[in-house]
């Protein structure tokens, strides 16, 4: 009976006794993402085609594509004056190997009145990227009256820039 007693005892006793647990504590895990804006540019040449005189303004039409990766972001589309050293974006010139140039210009419109450009000179482009390529028309035009001209092939290069 001691021996029952004994065990009755220390069963209550335990059961008295504040149990021992393990401790829990929580905090918060923030996970995030910060998605940037990332577009690519892409050209369609403005040709003027051949021809056997300048006496009358010559029209062209290229474009330039811009493919943004994400929605809702903007960006701007600037345009240089050109890789020949006398060329302005007011005044643009296509050269020939022996340096004579021909006057040209590019232009938002097919009614060729706004000279595209920086922004500081000329207009710039402005868009908002949706994921989508988004094709802007560029239109040019050869000055009239530029006779006489050396014969030949006569290029420039307008440095397109994408600022997003």
């Amino acid at each position: 009976m001691n021996l029952l007693k004994s065990s009755l005892l220390a069963t209550a006793m335990l059961a008295a006794a504040p149990l021992a647990m393990a401790a829990t504590v929580t905090a918060p895990l923030n996970v995030t993402l910060t998605l940037e804006n990332n577009c690519v540019v892409a050209t369609a040449p403005v040709a003027f085609g051949t021809r056997n005189t300048l006496a009358t303004a010559i029209d062209g039409q290229g474009s330039v594509t811009v493919t943004c990766t994400s929605t809702g972001g903007s960006y701007d589309i600037a345009f240089n004056g050109g890789s020949t050293p006398t060329g302005t974006i007011t005044q643009r010139k296509l050269v020939h190997s022996g340096g004579n140039t021909i006057n040209y210009n590019l232009y938002t419109t097919a009614g060729r009145t706004v000279v595209l450009g920086d922004g500081t000179n000329g207009v710039k482009l402005t868009g908002t990227g949706n994921g989508l390529a988004q094709v802007y028309p560029v239109f040019g035009q050869v000055a009239a009256g530029q006779d006489p001209k050396a014969v030949g092939s006569y290029s420039d290069s307008v440095t397109v820039t994408v600022s997003f």
